[in-house]
């Protein structure tokens, strides 16, 4: 561990990199903005380009003249269509300013709609008609709401089974006497389309009943945009696929159209490769090797490793998506493991099948089973256990983004009921309640405060509640939990004076923390994490507590986390401070 007194000189060079890293400032644009409200000529001045103040009368009148055509488009497509813009500039000093006369705003009048085929279904129409509300009578007439309501019906359209549906050149009329504008749309509808078979293309890369499996449609049911986007972005997340399109086959006499979905394979193997480091925890190698589309079903074979001086796994899984559903994966794995932590040593093996909800789903319910052996050493009471877990948890995620959210929540609840024997036969339960969030202030999520909890508590169902092996206990402190603190050093040390099995009964966790983004890349984080691990509910607010600051890099898919923190009720071994390194936020 490196000696208290290199840490702020750490700090100040990372800092000083921070500074050295920031952008240099622009110029706001030069031009002066004349005879509108407030609201317009902060629309105009965004517009305009950050320059340097003219020199010469000849760099002022071109600034001018750029400024004005650029004003004139703004003001054309806002409606102001009998607006006037005067370009002035002096010579001592040079300046440019725009002189603006917007004039009346121009409204919408009724649109017009004709069809180049035959016209489409009544209820086509009335969606149709829904779909021009962007350009009712008396709107404000601007070009961004024309584009809007003719892509709005050509949506309509294809939502309304015509698949083929397309526009030709729009004509707008512009009306200076009354000041009105009339947008006509010419549409096409095509022929009605109704949905029929799904094929991949080419067809030696899925399994023809994983390819059906993914079907979401009845055959003969009318066509519908959103269905093929939905099999697009189930066969997308799967990772087995670098792209996939869907297009329709040509009509039988009925007007069915199969799909096809156009599929290129990603890469067969893929490889993992990440690094983390920690004072308390020493460093961590994390490998990953990756076979896609293992049997032709999307699915796939991964073999990984950690190797850090506490923890060291060996797992193999093989990973079905949508096995159990669409959105619900069948994963089986094998795993091996030995972990060394302060409160006891623990080598085992375990095997797991479980159905997951994907991750991308805001709502998700997962469930399944393992079973474990263990032995542990250097711990009292249990030191032998083969343990049969069944769990089920639910999840509700509206994160932004899972490595660096910014805004949104997550909520997991999990119940995990099992049956140990070996050194002592008894059953329990586990519950565990976890709940984090996000919200950002300032522009441009600046600044965002991430706040979590997490509870737990386990009780014997059968059998003496000090039986349950070490590892299904509850512990606090490390990285993921009360930076500060030594990994699983929190937890009520008297057991282990008593010679019982280490642990908790129950956990109390909470962090609060700020982080800043200085810039593209750069960010910093200020922190304070609390918890225990405890066997009474008496001692359950009888938290210790962590603080620190860190400073973030972003990599582009994720941050690289640098924190520092120290531990602000220290007890005899702990450490003054430790630093954790490594990608994605703490949580």
């Amino acid at each position: 561990m490196r000696s208290p007194p290199l840490l702020p000189a750490a700090l100040l060079v990372a800092l000083g990199a921070l500074a050295a890293a920031a952008p240099p400032a622009r110029a706001d644009t030069p031009v002066g903005v004349d005879g509108v409200d407030k609201d317009t000529r902060e629309a105009i001045l965004d517009l305009l380009p950050d320059r340097d103040r003219p020199t010469t009368l000849f760099e002022a009148e071109r600034i001018a003249e750029e400024a004005a055509a650029r004003a004139m488009a703004w003001l054309r497509s806002e409606g102001y269509y009998a607006a006037s813009v005067t370009p002035q500039t002096t010579a001592e000093p040079p300046s440019a300013r725009l002189l603006i006369a917007p004039g009346a705003r121009f409204r919408f009048a009724a649109p017009q709609m004709t069809f180049t085929d035959e016209a489409p279904s009544a209820a086509a129409l009335a969606s149709l008609h829904l779909s021009l509300a962007h350009i009712a009578p008396g709107a404000p007439a601007r070009a961004a709401d024309v584009l809007a309501a003719e892509a709005a019906a050509l949506s309509a359209l294809h939502r309304s089974g015509y698949a083929d549906a397309s526009a030709s050149p729009r004509r707008i009329l512009v009306d200076h006497a009354s000041a009105e504008v009339t947008a006509h749309f010419s549409l096409q509808a095509g022929a009605f389309a109704r949905l029929g078979a799904l094929r991949a293309e080419p067809s030696d890369v899925l399994r023809d009943d994983f390819v059906l499996h993914l079907r979401n449609w009845q055959p003969g049911q009318p066509y519908d945009p959103d269905r093929l986007a939905q099999v697009r972005r189930d066969l997308v997340t799967t990772g087995a696929m670098a792209r996939v399109n869907t297009r329709l086959g040509p009509s039988d006499t009925d007007g069915v159209r199969d799909v096809v979905l156009e599929i290129e394979r990603a890469r067969r193997n893929a490889y993992e490769l990440g690094l983390g480091y920690s004072t308390t925890e020493g460093v961590g190698i994390d490998a990953e090797w990756t076979r896609r589309n293992f049997s032709r079903r999307a699915d796939s074979l991964i073999v990984s490793a950690t190797l850090g001086e506490l923890r060291q796994i060996l797992s193999a899984e093989l990973a079905r998506p949508h096995g159990a559903g669409i959105g619900r994966a069948r994963r089986l794995s094998l795993s091996l493991s030995r972990e060394d932590s302060e409160a006891f040593v623990r080598q085992g093996v375990a095997l797991s099948a479980s159905v997951d909800a994907e991750p991308r789903l805001d709502l998700g319910l997962s469930y399944g089973a393992q079973l474990a052996a263990d032995r542990f050493d250097e711990a009292g009471g249990v030191r032998n256990a083969i343990v049969l877990t069944g769990f089920g948890e639910a999840r509700n995620d509206t994160r932004d983004n899972r490595f660096d959210p910014h805004d949104g929540s997550l909520v997991t609840l999990r119940l995990e009921p099992s049956v140990s024997a070996g050194d002592a036969g008894l059953a329990f339960a586990r519950a565990t309640a976890e709940g984090r969030l996000f919200e950002s202030f300032t522009t441009q999520d600046r600044l965002t405060v991430a706040a979590r909890a997490r509870a737990g508590w386990l009780e014997a169902l059968s059998g003496n509640v000090n039986d349950v092996p070490p590892d299904r206990r509850f512990y606090a402190g490390g990285g993921g939990s009360v930076r500060g603190y030594g990994y699983n050093s929190i937890y009520p040390t008297e057991r282990d004076a008593l010679g019982l099995t280490p642990g908790g009964q129950g956990l109390l966790e909470t962090s609060l923390e700020a982080r800043w983004r200085l810039g593209d890349r750069f960010g910093a984080a200020a922190f304070v994490d609390g918890g225990n691990a405890f066997d009474d509910w008496g001692d359950a607010a009888d938290l210790r507590w962590g603080a620190g600051i860190g400073v973030r890099y972003d990599l582009g898919f994720a941050p690289l986390r640098i924190d520092v923190a120290t531990p602000l009720d220290r007890r005899d071994g702990d450490p003054d401070y430790a630093v954790y390194i490594s990608i994605g936020q703490a949580f």
